[in-house]
């Protein structure tokens, strides 16, 4: 059984600067994301890092990658052009605090060096945010006990981990969106077979931990079903992986918690977007049920516009705002005179 993440938990994940802080205080993220088939991946991910409050963002492109087809640019030359904050490359003194991996790239034309260096970074002790094309990694055996490890797959990729995990059948409510008894039981068994935390998307998303745990978040909103919301995802979950990783290597089980924010920031960012810039709608999901939940979600598009990805990465700094904003409303209107 999963419990739903509310706003206000997701809240005490929001780490604001402090005077003290520079920007490796405030988490150095590793980007092993895109490639010459998926360079806005790069972008999306790295974008969406940087918008959470991450600190410091490293983009490694892919080791012995293919040339761009169609005049296309490399991933690393897409990133700079759309963030020029971007630092590049790996920095033996200063090792990155976690990472994200596989984002827009495909394993079957990754090389074997590229291969070799990712199932490095799996056996480290950083914490790393597992997405897309490194996903199949994970059946090479589980993870070593307490690695903090998070994996982001959608229904299809979770299908096929399941299936190379050898856990049997599919669950039937697999691909029914608003089921969280039957998805949360089997995103608690996929994760203790494979020993990480498991993010499994869709309209509402759980977040399941090797330890037993399992949290939900949603609905979202269906205009997050577009090209590239996932590498936007997954680079908000990586930002703040970085900003935590400490804690994540004391405590891997945590993890289930920053799913769990990631997927609820997401959703307010998208909700931001789709209603032209404005504070992203509260949910009220404290008053209300899963069955209002879903009545709610069918007519909530009648005033939202469509969206892109990248339009969704540019509102994350609102959806920030706007969670800390109103975990903090109840306690600033008991203060007041």
């Amino acid at each position: 059984m999963s419990a739903r993440w509310p706003e206000r938990a997701a809240a005490g994940w929001l780490r604001p600067p402090g005077p003290a802080d520079t920007k490796y205080r405030r988490g150095v993220l590793g980007a092993r994301t895109g490639s010459a088939q998926y360079p806005g991946a790069a972008v999306l991910t790295v974008s969406a890092a940087w918008r959470v409050g991450t600190g410091l963002v490293r983009y490694v492109p892919p080791v012995h990658d293919q040339a761009p087809d169609y005049g296309l640019p490399a991933p690393a030359a897409a990133v700079l052009a759309a963030r020029p904050e971007t630092v590049f490359g790996e920095h033996p003194g200063r090792p990155c605090d976690a990472w994200l991996l596989g984002s827009g790239t495909d394993p079957a034309v990754r090389s074997t060096e590229e291969t070799a260096r990712l199932r490095e970074l799996l056996r480290g002790p950083a914490p790393v945010v597992i997405d897309a094309g490194a996903l199949e990694l994970l059946l090479d055996g589980p993870a070593a006990a307490r690695l903090p490890r998070i994996i982001t797959p959608h229904a299809g990729e979770f299908a096929r981990l399941w299936s190379g995990a050898g856990l049997g059948p599919l669950p039937e409510a697999l691909h029914e969106p608003f089921e969280t008894v039957q998805r949360g039981a089997a995103a608690l068994r996929l994760a203790a077979a494979l020993g990480v935390t498991v993010l499994l998307k869709g309209a509402i998303s759980i977040s399941a931990s090797p330890g037993g745990r399992a949290l939900h978040t949603g609905p979202a909103t269906s205009r997050l079903a577009s090209a590239g919301t996932g590498d936007v995802l997954a680079g908000i979950l990586g930002g703040l992986v970085a900003q935590h990783a400490a804690r994540m290597r004391s405590a891997p089980e945590l993890l289930c918690e920053l799913g769990a924010t990631a997927a609820l920031l997401h959703d307010r960012a998208a909700r931001a977007a789709a209603t032209a810039g404005g504070t992203p709608p509260a949910r009220g999901d404290a008053a209300l049920g899963d069955a209002a939940r879903e009545h709610e979600h069918e007519h909530e598009h009648e005033h939202e516009q469509p969206i892109l990805a990248l339009d969704v990465a540019r509102a994350i700094p609102q959806a920030v705002v706007a969670v800390a904003a109103e975990a903090q409303g109840p306690r600033d209107a008991a203060a007041a005179p």
